[in-house]
Order: C-alpha cells, then structure tokens, then sequence
C-alpha cells in the first residue's frame, strides 16, 4: 500500500488539471495510467515478479485492467484406450496462443458489461484469448479441444480473470498488482486499460511491459541450446586450464614450504 500511495502522488497534478479543465471537455472521460516498471529481466535467478499498475480517472467508472503476452506454440497430447492401457493417441500443434492472458477489473466481468458482444469487441472473455487460434490438424471437436487448453492455461495460472483485482480508492484513484509466473514468454506484453461506465467502454489507454533476457544470460542460453558441442568443448577447455593454473599454484606453495 505504501508503494502505491507513493506511486499515486504523482498523479495527482494530472487529475488536479482533469478536474479544473473547460467544462466542454468534462463531457469526454479520461483516465491516465502507469506502471511501476515497463520491463522485467529475465536471469537464471528470476522466480517470477510483481509490477503495480495505478491511474487515475477524471469521473468515478469502473475499471478493467487487460494483459496480453506474446503467442507461443502449444501442442496437446490427446490420450485414449488402448486394449488394456491409456496411449497417447493423437497430438495438435496449437498457433497463435497467447502465453498469458490476464483480465483483472473493479468488479465481475458479466456485471461491468452484461452485453456479450461488447466483451468480445474488446477481447474482455477469457474465451477471446484463443480467438485466432490455428489448429493442425483439424480436431474432430475444436470447441472441446479449445476447452481443454483454457482448462490447462488456467490450472496454471497463465489465463486468470480476477473481478476483484483492480482496487478503486476516493472513486477517482485506482490500482492493481500484476503477478507474472516464473515461466515468462519473452517480448513485448500488451496492457491495455478499459474505463467502463453503464455498460459501455466510455475511454481507454495502453501501456506495455518489455520482458527480456539478460544480455550475458541470453548469450550463453543462445549458445547452449543451438551449439551445445561448442559449449562442451570450451567448458572442458576452461575446466582444463583451471586444473593446469591450480596445479601450478599448489605445487609452488609445496616447493616453497620444503625450502
């Protein structure tokens, strides 16, 4: 809460300037939103991280919070009865995935906007995450399978709809925490913030979050994926030169004890 109220202050000209504005322009909401941190850095010691989203808006609304990672390939193994033992019996390569997606609001979706077709214009289902999804090949049940993968996304935590997510405090500030897994895609998230009022999306902003490796770490991750046997041999080469420069030192330490 302290981060947030510290956070916070540096809102409050920009709301002071949104409530002394014309009253021509009073007739068009608008909220203005930022981020603790627009990037994460991904290292061998990274276990997952919180970024706090705050804003304010310049008349009392509710608010959505959307954040959409980078796609990444999935495949889903189906299983089925083999005589007497359970096989994998047929595999599908899922495109155009999101890797997270993440819906957080002020209250439950279904109430902000009862109207389903105003969800879907703006992606604020959980369903619309697999919207553009590509499937190879063609399942006999697409809807069964496109169930199954939300149902695998979710138990993982990696597609979350949370209608108590985002706080609203003296109905003008608001905030929410993003939690981000241990398990990131790499790329450049989408976050996009919806002010919702009587049913209607009434103004909107975007933000975005950069999620990279560390340079070194990527370097050394590149190389140990895609020439593993150059890796090898100059490990074994270190390792070498290490027990030549010990043998060296300790032999010299034995030499000049004997003198």
């Amino acid at each position: 809460m302290m981060k947030f109220s510290l956070a916070a202050l540096c809102l409050l000209p920009a709301l002071a300037l949104a409530a002394n504005a014309p009253a021509a322009s009073s007739s068009a909401p608008r909220l203005v939103t930022e981020l603790t941190r627009d990037h994460v850095d991904i290292s061998t010691r990274y276990k997952g991280d919180e970024i706090t989203l705050f804003g304010a808006m310049t008349s009392p609304a509710q608010v959505v919070v959307k954040i959409t990672s980078p796609i990444q390939p999935v495949s889903i193994k189906q299983k089925g009865r083999v005589g007497p033992f359970w096989l994998n019996v047929a595999k599908y390569d899922v495109a155009n995935t999101p890797g997270l997606y993440y819906l957080l609001s002020s209250a439950p979706l279904d109430q902000l906007l009862p109207s389903a077709a105003v969800r879907t214009r703006y992606g604020l289902a959980i369903t619309d995450a697999l919207a553009h999804v590509q499937i190879s090949p063609k399942p006999e049940d697409a809807d069964k399978l496109r169930q199954t993968l939300l149902s695998l996304k979710a138990a993982k935590h990696e597609y979350i709809s949370d209608g108590s997510a985002v706080k609203i405090s003296g109905k003008r500030l608001y905030y929410a925490t993003i939690r981000l897994p241990a398990q990131l895609p790499l790329g450049v998230y989408g976050v996009d913030i919806y002010l919702v009022r009587n049913g209607q999306v009434i103004a909107t902003d975007h933000r975005s979050i950069n999620v990279a490796e560390v340079h070194v770490e990527h370097w050394i991750s590149n190389i140990t994926s895609n020439f593993s046997w150059i890796f090898g041999v100059s490990f074994t080469f270190a390792m070498m030169m290490l027990g030549l420069f010990l043998g060296v030192v300790l032999g010299r330490g034995r030499n000049s004890k004997k003198a």
